[in-house]
């Protein structure tokens, strides 16, 4: 048995998988929309500004805020919103197969 092999029947199962095609359609009718992609644009790197900030120690709660206030925004936006959760489907399932493959190799992260 090839593992490269196991690994491109895997990705092949991915794309095939419900999730992933939901993903690709919300993505495809997001992209027909230049203001709802700059949107999401902003939304993603304010996210990164509070994470970057929040790391560093520092003080972010207006940021947080403004965040915050884009959240708002956006879940009345049916395309994003459709997008995000979509996106959000997605990596879970990336997440729990990495789970699953490290659970059974006994690998610990963090260690």
């Amino acid at each position: 048995m090839n593992v490269y092999d196991k690994a491109h029947e895997l990705a092949r199962a991915l794309l095939e998988s419900e999730e992933y095609i939901e993903f690709k359609k919300a993505k495809e009718e997001l992209e027909k929309d230049k203001k709802a992609l700059e949107m999401l644009k902003d939304l993603r790197a304010k996210e990164i500004e509070v994470q970057t900030l929040a790391l560093s120690g520092k003080t972010f709660a207006e940021e947080e805020q403004k965040l915050n206030n884009l959240y708002e925004i956006i879940k009345y936006h049916s395309g994003i919103k459709r997008y995000l959760e979509a996106e959000n489907k997605l990596m879970v399932l990336i997440f729990d197969i990495q789970k699953i493959i490290f659970n059974s190799l006994d690998v610990q992260l963090g260690e």
